[in-house]
């Protein structure tokens, strides 16, 4: 693997490294973003937080809301797969925003925005008329000690500002690494969340600690969710056996 790009920017250490096609982003020994144009499902764990898209027609994912952008791996994804007329992007650090504009071409397509995206949700839910979005990602991690760690809430008020802004019918996708805590979740618990969202999946691969949860409004097609994938081996022959990884299931609320 070769290191494209280094540099310690105010204690924070950057690498943007290259293995074939593929680049990765790096910020202090963590994996933030991995894209290889030739295969935008690669079997990699970034797969599963794109895939929900999936399992909706053809053109209903216009807009989408990424709230933790790293260096693009999901936007570019949801490029290729299913071509979203909006894609904005919120990142609290602005050098992953520079990297995803100067090594993983998202530059154009994407509105990119230096933001604490907690903050942002807020202040947006808090507005009489908010923007709103189709799909809206919650992937809000930075790194301690050279491991992934949540930067974000996921109590009731974090999810309920989350689901002002997304649109009838629309998607919710949470990438969590610790499995304990996708019963809890309030989309799970709370009613008048369940509501709005009553259609749930939970991937995950082996070998992963990650969940990745989707809530939608309308149902998740299993039938659509094959024709998509079809047509991305289609379009890109080595993806092909990328979907062999994916494990899909219903989740479930705690007890009591």
């Amino acid at each position: 693997m070769a290191i494209v790009w280094s540099q310690t920017i105010e204690s924070n250490h950057y690498e943007v490294r290259s293995a074939g096609a593929t680049l990765r982003l790096y910020r202090n020994g963590v994996n933030h973003s991995q894209w290889n144009p030739n295969r935008p499902l690669a079997g990699c764990i970034w797969d599963l937080i794109a895939l929900p898209a999936l399992y909706c027609p053809k053109g209903s994912i216009e807009s989408v809301l990424m709230l933790g952008f790293g260096a693009g791996t999901v936007a570019r994804k949801l490029r290729e797969l299913v071509e979203p007329k909006q894609i904005v992007g919120i990142e609290l650090d602005p050098i992953h925003l520079s990297i995803a504009e100067g090594f993983f071409d998202c530059g154009e397509g994407c509105e990119l925005v230096a933001a604490d995206a907690v903050e942002w949700v807020r202040e947006e839910g808090a507005e009489s008329d908010p923007v709103t979005f189709d799909m809206i990602i919650d992937d809000l991690y930075a790194e301690e000690a050279e491991m992934a760690v949540r930067c974000a809430p996921l109590d009731l008020e974090w999810c309920r500002n989350l689901a002002k802004l997304v649109n009838p019918g629309g998607l919710l996708v949470f990438n969590l690494i610790e499995p304990r805590k996708v019963p809890h979740l309030p989309l799970l618990t709370d009613a008048t969340l369940r509501a709005q969202f009553p259609y749930a999946k939970l991937f995950r691969m082996d070998g992963y600690e990650n969940r990745i949860v989707a809530f939608s409004g309308t149902p998740l097609d299993r039938h659509v969710y094959q024709d998509q994938l079809r047509e991305a081996y289609r379009r890109f022959p080595r993806c092909r056996g990328s979907a062999k990884r994916y494990i899909a299931s219903t989740p479930r609320a705690a007890r009591g």
